[in-house]
């Protein structure tokens, strides 16, 4: 149903729910009815959900901070996330609302959950605010949880972490070293689950991408020598891991970024290095009618350009989409990038070497980039 549908008969009942409310101060049953309702109804009205914010305020705190039994608790934090979800941009009470985040962590696994999807939808709605007011906050909450949490509750993690890097500019993230080095740390870990190796990686691709200096630093705090081996046998032989084009073109990007700063992995990995690139540009590119080869993804983009949202969807998902659109794989032809990186790694030996390394690709991996006048 159109929000302009909605309005007309959602007033008469937006006047009457603190009345509502203060009847069935008693009965938590109704209550619940109540927060339920109104979480509907702000999804129903969208961007025009700030219409319920004279009662979800008061509520919400009630809800999370003074409710003495916690009874409404699971229930306030779904229609906190569904008001987050479809606000127009960050109210100061928002922002202050979510000091009651991290303390509410602790709790069970749909509490927790909840809370995640609450800090990463906030950061999205007012990045700036929130990760200067919260985000040391943030990053040390997640930080004390990811040791201890698996599954869903990890990818959730990554999500905020991944959010954060991609929302603002680099000079103001939160101190990251933390909860980054536990990531680095869980690769070899969880190389067998899928959705959160993903993100990882694509969390590490990022931190190469923004500041190169930072990730080496980042590295060589571990100090162990072998740290670098495990990461490159991790990121070049579970690349079918990835389920998205988006986290081909990404890890490609990065990678290539990557390789000059470590000659000696090149050496080393050289023909699995190669193996991946070959992957990785059949995945992301296609081929015209010419017989040229051009990024999908930018294709995609340039068709996006013109995309009018469709009714029903959030202001959470337009926020998202606009940052899907600022990314960076959003801007690099990768075609053009991987010639220009091939060309770096082919001046890190000389001819000789390079001849003996080049001799060491599988054959059907050979003829694939010489197709893109690579080797």
């Amino acid at each position: 149903m159109h929000v302009l549908q909605i309005v007309p008969f959602a007033d008469p009942l937006i006047e009457r729910l603190p009345a509502l409310w203060e009847a069935s101060v008693e009965y938590k049953m109704l209550q619940l009815q109540l927060i339920n309702t109104v979480r509907k109804l702000a999804k129903y009205l969208g961007s025009e959900s700030p219409r319920l914010y004279k009662f979800t305020d008061p509520v919400l705190v009630y809800s999370l901070t003074q409710d003495p039994e916690q009874v409404l608790l699971e229930d306030a934090l779904g229609l906190w996330l569904q008001l987050v979800e479809t606000a127009p941009k960050l109210t100061p009470h928002f922002a202050e609302l979510l000091k009651c985040a991290p303390g509410l962590l602790q709790y069970g696994s749909e509490t927790l959950k909840s809370c995640l999807l609450i800090i990463e939808s906030s950061i999205l709605l007012g990045p700036a605010t929130i990760i200067s007011n919260y985000g040391d906050g943030i990053i040390s909450a997640c930080s004390t949880l990811y040791p201890d949490i698996v599954g869903e509750a990890k990818v959730l993690i990554d999500n905020i972490v991944l959010t954060i890097i991609k929302t603002v500019p680099r000079s103001s993230w939160p101190d990251m070293t933390p909860i980054l080095k536990l990531i680095i740390s869980d690769l070899n870990e969880f190389s067998d689950y899928s959705k959160i190796l993903t993100m990882s990686l694509s969390i590490i691709c990022y931190v190469i991408i923004i500041d190169m200096p930072y990730f080496h630093q980042l590295m060589s705090s571990f100090n162990n020598p072998k740290l670098y081996s495990n990461l490159f046998e991790v990121w070049l032989h579970k690349v079918d891991s990835f389920y998205r084009i988006e986290h081909f073109k990404l890890s490609l990007i990065a990678l290539l970024m990557f390789l000059p700063y470590q000659p000696e992995m090149v050496r080393v990995f050289f023909k699995d290095i190669m193996a991946v690139v070959e992957k990785s540009v059949t995945k992301c590119t296609d081929v015209d009618s010419d017989c040229r080869r051009y990024d999908c993804l930018l294709k995609k983009s340039d068709e996006d350009e013109n995309d009018v949202l469709l009714e029903g969807e959030s202001e959470d998902y337009k926020r998202r989409q606009i940052l899907r659109k600022a990314d960076v794989i959003s801007k690099i032809d990768i075609v053009t990038f991987v010639k220009s990186k091939f060309g770096e790694l082919q001046g890190l030996f000389n001819q000789e070497e390079f001849a003996k390394l080049t001799a060491g690709i599988d054959e059907d991996v050979y003829h694939k980039l010489s197709t893109l006048d690579l080797a």
